[in-house]
């Protein structure tokens, strides 16, 4: 039963971004800014796999909100910990959406979960800090579908075979 409990949580999907490096970092502030969509950052000290809990409401916040997990492990991920303050145990944050505020003034801005790790009270965070509708992707215009169209039927026009 436990092979099969195991296997089944592997195959859960997540929509947690692995981050490793500033670069890695830096990509994942600026999709959250592109999309406006709210960041919360997972911090871990030691290597662990994903949490479950953290696969679910990945899926369940999809769309709602950006997560990113960010494992001290990695040497490139350090002054990622060190700008954030991390020490220790594991770390949820959700760091203010970027503004005319120096840095002093968004840290102190920072939220932080200090509530013990279930999944209700991880659920309940989520929803206070997401957003309340999915944000959607932007819809092509008719503009740029009209060449896709043209291409096509220029093509078809001169593929003409003669018996």
């Amino acid at each position: 039963m436990l092979v099969v409990t195991s296997f089944a949580l592997d195959l859960m999907p997540s929509f947690v971004e692995r981050v490793n490096g500033p670069e890695d970092f830096d990509k994942f502030k600026k999709k959250a800014n592109k999309f406006g969509l709210p960041m919360i950052l997972l911090f871990f000290s030691e290597d662990r796999r994903q949490m479950n809990e953290m696969k679910y409401l990945s899926t369940e916040f999809r769309k709602k909100v950006l997560i990113a997990q960010i494992p001290f492990t990695k040497k490139e991920n350090k002054p990622i910990f060190f700008e954030y303050g991390v020490r220790g145990q594991a770390l949820l944050a959700v760091p203010p959406s970027s503004g005319d505020e120096g840095e002093d003034q968004q840290r102190s801005n920072e939220i932080v979960f200090d509530g013990k790790w279930s999944l209700h009270r991880l659920k309940t965070f989520f929803k206070e800090h997401a957003l309340e509708k999915e944000v959607q992707p932007p819809k092509p215009t008719e503009e740029k579908e009209k060449p896709v169209e043209e291409k096509t039927e220029r093509k078809k026009e001169k593929v003409k075979t003669e018996l």
